[in-house]
Parts: structure tokens; sequence; C-alpha cells
């Protein structure tokens, strides 16, 4: 039996079933006193009308826990989104999923289980779905590592490749630029230690009296680098982020947003020198 419950929040704009999917993947592991929150940020399609359809089987899953739809109305960004799902937090802890994820057995104890007087949030062992090869010259579709390797997926009919980690927390570089640590690292390879920098909004816990103390999420940054500016306010006051090997997720990167689009590329600069201004040494500033 956990002693901290759970506000599990899950922002879905123009996706519902992938977010139904999500949804169901971390509903079995909640208990009496958890509450999954799913908010429709403003989707123009038949989203809502699809995720409440999907409502009653959802509770039964979750049961006893609560499942509540909350329909944002406007697309305010991902921060918004959070913050209209962590309304009225009464919970022992805010849950972040993205609605591209698939939480395993175990996530949900383990994720909580650190949450302390020093530890206000833990990160989640994120692998990409899939496997995954050595790139060569004729794919397309590529992933590139920190160390300049490429990957691309396996196909269907091509022989199993490796399982690949997208991220065990957050880092930054003495450039401001937040990344994912261990990204692309093989998952059989030696994890690293607990203590990380900060948090992957991905798949991440919050203890609520970090989460009260720091006021949540910012919500003007629209999306991108919410996840580095919280780790941040949170190491400013006092708490430590830890990596939670045991808190697994699969994750189809960018199955969302895409991350080679106008908008990613333009939004993601933005934030990260609007980040470091307000947070990092000004050394770190001058080269954002």
């Amino acid at each position: 039996m956990r002693t901290r419950t759970a506000r599990v929040i899950l922002v879905n704009w123009k996706n519902a079933p992938l977010t139904l999917r999500a949804a169901h993947s971390i509903a079995p592991q909640m208990e009496e006193g958890d509450h999954l929150v799913i908010v429709d940020n403003g989707s123009d399609d038949d989203s809502l009308s699809v995720l409440r359809d999907g409502l009653e089987e959802l509770r039964g899953a979750a049961d006893p826990a609560r499942v509540s739809l909350v329909n944002a109305g406007t697309n305010d960004g991902f921060g918004a989104g959070v913050m209209a799902g962590a309304a009225g937090l009464s919970e022992g802890a805010v849950v972040l999923l993205n609605n591209d994820a698939t939480a395993r057995d175990g996530f949900l104890d383990a994720l909580l289980a650190p949450l302390g007087e020093t530890v206000g949030a833990t990160t989640a062992l994120i692998l990409l779905t899939g496997t995954w090869r050595p790139a060569t010259a004729s794919d397309t579709h590529v992933l590139i590592a920190r160390d300049g390797s490429r990957w691309a997926r396996v196909g269907e009919e091509e022989p199993a490749g490796r399982v690949l980690i997208n991220s065990t927390g957050n880092e930054v570089d003495p450039a401001g630029n937040g990344y994912d640590r261990s990204w692309l690292d093989p998952a059989d390879s030696p994890l690293p230690a607990p203590e990380v920098f900060g948090l992957c909004g991905g798949a991440c816990a919050i203890a609520a009296e970090a989460w009260r103390r720091v006021g949540g999420v910012r919500t003007d940054l629209f999306m991108y680098y919410e996840d580095t500016d919280l780790s941040y306010k949170l190491r400013e006051a006092g708490f430590q982020v830890r990596f939670v090997a045991g808190a697994v997720v699969d994750h189809e990167h960018a199955a969302s947003s895409g991350t080679s689009s106008p908008m990613f590329l333009r939004v993601n600069a933005r934030n990260r020198i609007i980040v470091a201004a307000q947070h990092a040494p000004w050394g770190v500033v001058a080269r954002a």
C-alpha cells in the first residue's frame, strides 16, 4: 500500500486514441485516493467525443481511483493543460505522463516511492518504442545521438535491433540546451546514477509540497522547456530530483508534435533562451 496518493495528468491534443492508450496503461496501477485527469487542450477534431465515449471503460480499469475529463476549450500549450489538470490538487503528488507513452507494470509505485522531504521529484526510465539499428545513407528518418551516431528504427521485415533509451532525466549543457540524459544509449548498457539535474516531463512525479512551493509548471512557454524550467525551480527551492530505474515507460518519440518542424525549431530556441536567462549562470546565458 502506497503512502502517497497521485494526481496523474495526461494532456490530449487531437489524438484521443493515443491518449486513451496511455491512460489505460496506468489505470490498473491506481489506488483509492488517486485521480486520473485527462485534459483536452482545445482539440478541433472529434477528441472530446472519443474521450467521453472511453470514460466508462477507463473508470472501470482505474477503480477505485477517480477519472475525470477536463475540456480546456483552447490550446494554450502544454503547461496550461497541465495546470488545468492540477487545479484543486488534493493528492500527495502530481504525475505527468505523455499521451504518446505507455507505463509498464509497477511504474507508478516505483516513481512515487522516493518522494519525501528532500526528494521533490522523480523521473522515469523512458525507452523508445521498437528496436533500432545504426543508420545507413539510405535511411531518411533517423535519430541522432549527442556523439553524432545515427540510429534508424528497424522495419517489420528486418532482424530485431536494439532497444534504446529516450531519457533517464534532464541535463543542461554549457549553452543552456536542455537535453535527455542517456539519449539513444542502448537499454542493456549500465544505467547512470539516480542523481540527476532535472526531470523529463514525459514521465515524472512531483511531490505536492514541492509542486505548491514552486507554483507548478509555467504556462507561457506553450511547449518545450517546461520541464527544464521546473527542474531549475525545484533545485532553487532546495529539492532534489531522482532517476528511478524501476519506473519504466515506452515512448513513441515525437508522435504528437515532431522535432523537425519549423514550429519546433522556433519554439525550442526561444524557450531555451528564456529559461536560461531566468535561471542559469551568466556564462550559460551568454552562450544560449
